[in-house]
């Protein structure tokens, strides 16, 4: 007799992982496909919430219906993120090779509290301390405003001299897909006359810079004023230049106040009553002899 051997259907490992989310965020659970998905099927608590066949839209079933979203690559998103939520997840999905399973085992926490910040000075550097009381550990890191760079760590150390009293320092807790952050200006931190030589140093700057401008207003102010009043001269000498002269219209007083007349070639000269210009005076009372002749 002939005997046929059927080989058993190929079963992947399954796949079981502890996952942890945080009321009121959008979570994601991590999966993890080497092969393109043909078939997706997704259960809570054994109750179906969402399957997609393949180059069909997906379904969705029970509470999730409305807050989930099932991708391409087979990962469940549950948006905003209730403590209703929490419980064992099973995904199951064929990749026109062989079925995949993974379980996922979902814990909900509380909202993230809002950490808080304390900080206190030595005579050589600045400590700022950052803490938040949750149930899991957290990831912490600062930045501060004047840097672009973040540190990972829950505590941060700045010299007193680097220190400039204009930068905030900011914290920041992650945990799973939700971060919060506190700030704190440093100048709350740091006790009167400690670690300002950034702001004095600044204030310098400014100084030095308002100085000198206030200097070069003044230098121009003065030019401008010298200037008008060089065109000024200008415009008088040039406008003397232009008044009558002798011979042309009304001379000026050669002989101020009471002079003496002074005898010219044609008879005496004497001065009008205004001061105008002297005129030939012959004397009314005589004549010439060639006068009675005639």
């Amino acid at each position: 007799s002939n005997f046929f051997f059927f080989p058993p259907p190929l079963i992947a490992h399954i796949y079981c992982k502890d996952v942890v989310g945080i009321v009121g965020e959008n979570f994601t659970f991590p999966v993890q496909a080497d092969q393109k998905i043909v078939e997706t099927v997704w259960k809570k608590n054994k109750d179906k919430v969402a399957e997609q066949e393949w180059q069909k839209k997906p379904t969705y079933f029970g509470p999730l219906s409305n807050r989930s979203v099932l991708t391409e690559n087979g990962s469940l998103t549950i948006i905003n993120l209730e403590k209703d939520d929490a419980g064992t997840y099973e995904l199951q999905y064929w990749d026109s090779v062989k079925d995949h399973y993974s379980n996922f085992v979902l814990v909900v926490l509380d909202s993230l509290p809002e950490p808080e910040i304390s900080c206190n000075t030595s005579d050589v550097e600045l400590l700022l301390n950052c803490i938040a009381h949750f149930q899991r550990p957290l990831n912490y890191a600062w930045k501060l405003s004047n840097n672009l760079h973040s540190y990972q760590n829950q505590n941060l150390s700045i010299p007193l001299e680097n220190v400039d009293t204009t930068t905030k320092a900011t914290c920041i807790i992650t945990f799973s897909q939700t971060e919060r952050s506190s700030e704190i200006p440093l100048t709350q931190c740091l006790p009167e006359g400690k670690g300002d030589s950034s702001h004095r140093r600044n204030r310098v700057i400014l100084g030095t810079l308002f100085v000198t401008a206030a200097v070069i207003l003044v230098l121009s102010l003065i030019f401008l004023h010298r200037k008008g009043r060089i065109k000024l001269k200008t415009r008088r000498r040039t406008s003397q230049n232009k008044s009558p002269v002798n011979g042309s219209g009304e001379q000026e007083q050669l002989f101020p106040g009471n002079s003496q007349q002074q005898p010219n070639s044609e008879g005496e000269v004497t001065q009008d009553a205004g001061g105008g210009n002297g005129e030939p005076l012959n004397n009314s009372s005589s004549c010439n002899k060639e006068d009675v002749k005639a």
